[in-house]
């Protein structure tokens, strides 16, 4: 496994050279929200999956939206991950071909809940969905998700660095 540092600059390199895809809405109170304000770097880690990867979360100084995808490696082979949408209408919402937009983002008294986009998981070969939760304590955001699809219940961990 690389080292975060080396994670965080290839997403850093990726964010800055990337188009901005549209924003996701997020929903809390005003406070809630703005202390979410910034650029978050970190990764995650699939238990049962072995998987890891990348996650990049921007929350816009406005407050009203989140940027966010998460780059997705599948576990020994390192292959990328297939979206479920068609490719062409996954590039109208992403920065890049691999990586998982963050569909949904809620805030509340330092909890964060959010879901990730649908995408075809390489353990069956079925479409599946991912919800995580996670605790802001200072710059650092940690939790844990769930992947659900056909037959299949998987978690993990993940966390995120605010950078600026």
């Amino acid at each position: 496994m690389r080292s975060l540092p080396f994670r965080v600059g290839i997403v850093s390199l990726l964010v800055g050279c990337a188009s901005r895809p549209d924003p996701v809405p997020i929903s809390g109170s005003p406070t809630a929200i703005a202390n979410l304000a910034g650029t978050w770097l970190g990764e995650y880690n699939g238990t049962e999956s072995q998987r890891s990867g990348s996650i990049t979360f921007i929350v816009s100084a406005a407050g009203d939206s989140v940027f966010g995808d998460v780059v997705m490696m599948a576990g020994a082979n390192r292959a990328a991950l297939v979206p479920a949408h068609p490719e062409a209408e996954h590039l109208r919402h992403v920065r890049s071909s691999q990586a998982l937009r963050i569909d949904f983002v809620s805030v509340s008294g330092g909890g964060l809940t959010g879901t990730l986009e649908p995408y075809i998981a390489p353990d069956c070969n079925c479409q599946v969905s991912t919800t995580f939760t996670g605790r802001q304590v200072g710059n650092v955001i940690e939790g844990t998700f769930v992947t659900r699809g056909a037959g299949v219940e998987q978690h993990g961990s993940w966390r995120v660095t605010r950078t600026r």
